[in-house]
């Protein structure tokens, strides 16, 4: 299954770091982008995307078979991207936020464009740029630290 819940972070966890040992073994890129829907439940007054379940398995059905998608927290959804560097960690995001805007919008009456906030990190990171065990430690601190 490639779709794990809020509750249960730590094979999402375990499964980034094999694919940091990996990438660092083999010298090859692996990415991590965390999308924030709580503004978009925010904008909505509340319960509009109430089933995130729902939508983590959209963004499942829209990734590539080997991304691992996972609600890392609430209203939070990440998406780890083996053998991706930076550039094409940017492009899904962007393909990623669109979908579920789309998803949003033929759910609610609201047409407006909302904003999904998005994080991410590559590795071997960009000069300066948060780095995947970074952003890892900010998902689930307490199993980073096991």
């Amino acid at each position: 299954m490639n779709m794990t819940t809020a509750a249960d972070v730590k094979p999402f966890v375990e499964r980034v770091g094999r694919e940091l040992q990996r990438a660092e073994r083999y010298r090859i890129f692996v990415s991590l982008i965390v999308l924030d829907l709580n503004s978009i439940e925010a904008d909505s007054g509340g319960g509009e995307i109430a089933d995130l379940a729902k939508l983590v398995d959209l963004v499942t059905g829209n990734t590539r078979s080997v991304d691992y998608t996972a609600l890392v927290e609430t209203g939070k959804v990440a998406v780890l991207l083996p053998e991706t560097p930076r550039q094409g960690a940017e492009v899904a995001g962007r393909r990623v936020a669109e979908i579920i805007r789309s998803s949003f919008q033929s759910v609610s009456s609201d047409s407006g464009d909302h904003v999904i906030p998005l994080e991410m990190a590559s590795f071997p990171d960009a000069a300066g740029a948060r780095t995947v065990q970074q952003m890892l430690s900010d998902i689930a601190p307490l199993e980073t630290n096991n």
